[in-house]
Parts: structure tokens; C-alpha cells; sequence
């Protein structure tokens, strides 16, 4: 029960979220309850290898949606996740390949960081590397972490497949990249394997 309560919260969540972007123009007017009272960030995206705090603080409101894909774009694959992580759901988020206003990406990442805060890395069915979301209800079915290629690029990353909470339908595939040596900077995007020149989905932040 607890399980299907999480697959149906995401599920309507999701589809909410996803009707009022997909109607969003990209010059939403400051009137647009999307966007009103968000600030636009000072573009100082500054990665601290030796400050893994000050790194997510920027990623999360200093640089721009583009710089966020960008720092996505160029980090090396690197070290595997292990144990606990706190995420952040960063303000970058593609609608069909096109970039959404920055203000429109802050609001959704703020209505989904309501529901979970951590993932955690660990071993699975079989004794597999596995992946589960930590929801305020608990933790998820997760999903297998596995070395691949990049659905948006195809370089290297970590990938988890989160199909298992929706029914087997991969609405929701991490990417990961190492940015520091604390910070991993990812996407969440669903679609399948293959490499998608039009992306849905936002990017995140784990350490």
C-alpha cells in the first residue's frame, strides 16, 4: 500500500506539473502565478572541488538553467554514488528539448522537493547496485544502478532506471556525473534507451 501511495502521488504529480509547463510560453509575463516572486540568478555558477555545499548552493540558485546543463554536459562520469545522499532538484527543466523559464523550473523543483530529500546507493534484488528514492511516505521499489551511455549525449554516465514505480513505464531515469569529488550532477528524464535530441525532464544534484 505504501508503495502504490508513492507510485500515485508521483504519478499525479507529475502529470500536473507537466499540463502547466507544456502550456508555459518561454517569455512567461511576471504576472504568471509560475513565475511571480522568483528571481533570476546572478550567473555566478562557481564549482568548488573542495566545497560540496557551496556547490549545491550555487547549482541550486546561482546558475543559470544553461549553466546547469552545460556543468551536466561537460563532467566527467567519475566515481560511483555509495551509501545516503541528500538531493536537490535543480531549477533546470526541458519540455520537449526546449528550456523552460527559469522561474517556471524554480516552482516545480520547489512542489517536488515536498516529497523526498535523499537517495540511497546501495545493493538490491540479487545483491545488484540498486538505487531507492527516499520519499516522505518512505523508501521506493528503486531501480539498477549501471554504467551505460548518456540518453542526451552518449558519453558515459550512471544510470538507474525507476521504471519499477510506474508500472514498468521509464518516466523517470537518473543520469549521473561526477562534478566534484562530493557532488554528482544529474538528469532526470524518461524515454527509454535511446539517445533523445528532445528531452523532458529537469536535472538534479546529489551529495
Amino acid at each position: 500500500m505504501t508503495r502504490l501511495r508513492g507510485v500515485v502521488a508521483a504519478s499525479v504529480l507529475a502529470a500536473l506539473l507537466g499540463s502547466a509547463f507544456a502550456a508555459a510560453p518561454v517569455s512567461a509575463a511576471p504576472s504568471n502565478p509560475l513565475t511571480s516572486h522568483r528571481t533570476a540568478p546572478d550567473g555566478r555558477c562557481v564549482v568548488a572541488k573542495d566545497d560540496p555545499q557551496a556547490t549545491v548552493d550555487a547549482l541550486q540558485h546561482r546558475c543559470t538553467s544553461r549553466q546547469i546543463l552545460d556543468l551536466f554536459a561537460s563532467a566527467k562520469v567519475g566515481d560511483v554514488p555509495t551509501g545516503r545522499k541528500a538531493i536537490a532538484l535543480l531549477p533546470a527543466f526541458q519540455f520537449g528539448g526546449r528550456l523552460l523559464p527559469y522561474g517556471v523550473a524554480r516552482t516545480m523543483t520547489t512542489a517536488q522537493s515536498t516529497l523526498g530529500d535523499s537517495l540511497t546507493f546501495t545493493t538490491g534484488p540479487g545483491g545488484r547496485p540498486w538505487v531507492y528514492k527516499n520519499y516522505i511516505w518512505g523508501r521506493d521499489a528503486g531501480g539498477p544502478l549501471t554504467p551505460g551511455l548518456s540518453r542526451l549525449d552518449h558519453k558515459p554516465v550512471w544510470t538507474a532506471d525507476f521504471s519499477r514505480d510506474f508500472a514498468g513505464v521509464p518516466i523517470s531515469i537518473h543520469e549521473y556525473r561526477q562534478l566534484t569529488p562530493g557532488v554528482w550532477i544529474g538528469r532526470d528524464i524518461g524515454g527509454g534507451s535511446s539517445t533523445s535530441a528532445r528531452p523532458t525532464g529537469g536535472a538534479i544534484a546529489v551529495s
